[in-house]
């Protein structure tokens, strides 16, 4: 496998320290020995035992007074992680020597909503999900030396144009933004990386764009959009792209050589974890290498707690929980693809947040 840590940020609730604690989890642990092609049986998806946090391996601490204005955001970078606070100063966690850096500051900071690896570089995008969805930022961390400096080449953030979405005002006024869950037609739903230079980005009103890492140019590739949401994932061993399905949230596979790409339901069979007594938030994918998948689903609670023994009111606490779970994909004759489910593992973390980098 390509891929060494599946990497869990815990970010600690309440006035715990230190605020954020990364955990990494290695991803051959949740795959058989040999190889099986008998199917997972689905009841044993059901009832999951806790496994074990492993420590973490760095823990990071906000950097300005608790409890006063201030976030971290964090990205992974192949290997290493890759933090940034309000203020634009920007760490790298060394993943493989353990070793934690500082790098040149962002300018005008913010969260990113996406971000992708391409080569030996990060690119960060900055998506505002309001009435009308718009892209703040587009960053790239590159190396080399910044445009019109002279000091020696180094890891630095470079300012890139965000994509030119061009907006359909008839679905603009078409959508009602009071009809929640329902997504504007403009946000962007699924983004990719195509052929090891592209960047993929998808929406269901204004189609699917591409942008150039080499040129730095973006263009329209298509009215249409992914038959994905969020971030699908490429597997070089089948030549196709893996992701959740944009209509029913189902693992699906994809040729994004052919346009407009088409769903292929391999994955029918594949019965994802589910927690009894708990409700999905959100499922993610990680390539992993040699056909080798991971899949992460988010899971939370309600739990009604008594504050003290002689109180006589209830409070409530959400709480939330982490399954992951090894799949393989495997050819299954000519065109056939197969997902075997290997083992999978269950996480609790009370009322702390997690979040998959």
């Amino acid at each position: 496998m390509n891929r060494r840590f599946v990497n869990l940020l815990v970010s600690k609730s309440g006035d715990c320290r230190p605020a954020f604690n990364l955990h990494r989890i290695n991803p051959a642990s949740l795959f058989c020995p040999t190889r099986s092609l008998k199917p997972a049986d689905p009841a044993a998806t059901k009832k999951k035992t806790l496994s074990r946090l492993p420590p973490a391996a760095i823990s990071f601490e906000l950097p300005c007074p608790w409890k006063k204005f201030g976030w971290m955001d964090f990205m992974a970078r192949k290997n290493d992680i890759i933090a940034v606070d309000h203020e634009g100063h920007t760490l790298l966690y060394n993943g493989t020597v353990g070793a934690l850096c500082a790098m040149n500051r962002m300018v005008d900071p913010c969260h990113s909503s996406i971000s992708v690896v391409v080569g030996d570089e990060l690119y960060a995008m900055a998506i505002n999900r309001g009435l009308l969805p718009k892209v703040d930022y587009f960053k790239a961390l590159t190396y080399g030396r910044s445009f019109g400096h002279c000091q020696p080449e180094d890891w630095h953030w470079r300012p890139l144009q965000p994509p030119p979405l061009e907006y359909d005002h008839e679905k603009d006024q078409r959508y009602n933004p009071t009809a929640a869950p329902v997504t504007h037609p403009c946000a962007i739903g699924a983004y990719t990386v195509v052929r090891d230079s592209q960047i993929w980005i998808s929406t269901t009103g204004a189609g699917t764009y591409s942008f150039d890492t080499t040129s730095g140019v973006w263009r329209k590739i298509g009215e249409w959009a992914l038959p994905f949401k969020g971030h699908a994932k490429y597997v070089p061993e089948h030549g196709l792209w893996f992701g959740f399905s944009d209509s029913d949230g189902q693992l699906c596979a994809s040729d994004l050589e052919q346009m407009p790409p088409v769903q292929q339901n391999a994955c029918e069979d594949l019965v994802l974890p589910v927690l009894e007594g708990w409700n999905p938030t959100g499922s993610h994918l990680l390539a992993l290498g040699s056909g080798k998948l991971c899949i992460v689903s988010f899971f939370q609670r309600i739990k009604r707690v008594r504050p003290r023994p002689s109180t006589c009111y209830w409070s409530f606490k959400i709480e939330n929980a982490a399954v992951l779970a090894g799949v393989e994909v495997v050819a299954a004759g000519p065109g056939i693809l197969r997902m075997v489910k290997h083992k999978s593992k269950c996480y609790h973390f009370g009322d702390d947040n997690v979040k998959l980098l």
